[in-house]
């Protein structure tokens, strides 16, 4: 279980308490806490970081144990090993991007050089194509550009997992556009776990792998009207409608095969408790909802050994540039997959018609459903 969340805790005055009880598992790699303003998503995130420190319950990340009142363990945030990205980013005005950069590598409160950091921080420039701007200041910066920083910071470190404060908030449309892009390329790449907070459903749509609803300090079940509007529901490029044709129990999660024709198997990852609640086993009629930007292209993976279960081998049909991104269609077998890739990426591997090409996703990106019963 890759997060495994209980805690309590109250903070404010007697006149104007608030009490967070929120208790959630996930074994997801994009997991978002959705809900209002308000509700308690900073001070759960602030928990995990180790930045607030809950009066009861436990924090796991994966095998380690980051909080546990009932043994006394209580990891200081240096040793967490999670890059966080707040709200408003938090950059030194008084450092350079450069040396913004470098601080989030390095060790104790000195600030680093002007020259500091050398190639970890090098390679955080050219990824996140900061390297022009490596001798600007933050208020030198336009908004996408400081977030992009702010990033980098957090990576500097090279976290176990990433955790985002609403990342988008202060961004126009048009740039949180983009910038949802280029972080679910980024993440896809990294293979990195992210926590993201978030009151905004396009946020949910861009990284949802499973959504945590906390309001008023509590972790809820999603309202009837979300699960039916749901955009990851609704508007997901890729539902596979098929049968299932194998469930393997785990010791915590069940492993769902659904055959959906042309010989294509899906494989998913899902709790126990949702192969129950769905009904699920062998025979039974099933869908399975991939994002488009939940999938790699891969266009020669020659002898590479991939870890994700969903290899689906084909022919690239179209390449649909849009304005950061390419959507591309493959033909797998007669099953038609879209991706997204960055323009960048889609010149890279030389994607076009008649390409060979490989979808690739992780059995934790599938969302599997079943036909509601008339």
């Amino acid at each position: 279980m890759r997060w495994d969340v209980a805690i309590r805790k109250q903070v404010g005055t007697a006149a104007h308490r608030f009490e967070l009880a929120v208790e959630f598992r996930s074994d997801v790699e994009r997991l978002v806490l959705f809900g209002p303003s308000g509700a308690g998503k900073t001070l759960t995130l602030k928990a995990i970081a180790g930045l607030l420190r809950p009066d009861s319950g436990h924090i796991h990340m994966g095998a380690a144990t980051l909080f546990d009142h009932a043994t006394g363990v209580d990891k200081p945030a240096r040793e967490r090993e999670c890059g966080y990205l707040f709200q408003e980013y938090a950059l030194f005005p008084h450092l350079t991007v450069r040396q913004n950069i470098a601080f989030g590598g390095a060790r104790g409160w000195r600030n680093p050089g002007r020259d500091g950091g050398g190639a970890a921080v090098d390679r955080w420039l050219d990824t996140l194509e900061l390297r022009p701007l490596a001798e600007r200041f933050p208020d030198q910066l336009s908004g996408g550009q400081r977030q992009r920083v702010a990033l980098a910071r957090a990576l500097a470190g090279a976290p176990r997992a990433l955790l985002l404060d609403e990342p988008f908030a202060a961004l126009d449309e048009p740039l949180r556009n983009r910038l949802r892009a280029e972080l679910a390329e980024l993440q896809a790449r990294l293979a990195l776990p992210i926590v993201l907070i978030t009151h905004d459903p396009a946020d949910v749509d861009a990284f949802a792998d499973d959504v945590v609803h906390i309001d008023a300090g509590t972790a809820i079940a999603p309202p009837e009207q979300f699960l039916e509007e749901h955009p990851m529901k609704s508007s997901a490029r890729n539902q596979l409608v098929g049968t299932v044709s194998a469930i393997i129990a785990g010791a915590v999660n069940d492993e769902v095969e659904i055959s959906v024709g042309g010989g294509q198997h899906i494989v998913a990852t899902i709790t126990h408790g949702s192969t129950a609640r769905l009904g699920l086993a062998v025979g039974v009629p099933a869908f399975a909802l991939v994002k488009a930007s939940s999938i790699v292209v891969v266009a020669d993976a020659g002898d590479t050994l991939l870890s994700a279960r969903n290899q689906l081998a084909g022919t690239v049909v179209s390449v649909q540039p849009g304005a950061v991104n390419a959507e591309v269609e493959i033909d797998a077998g007669g099953l038609r997959i879209v991706a997204i890739v960055t323009q960048a990426s889609a010149r890279a591997l030389g994607l076009a018609p008649g390409v060979p090409a490989l979808a690739v996703f992780k059995a934790s990106s599938v969302i599997v459903g079943v036909p509601r019963q008339a």
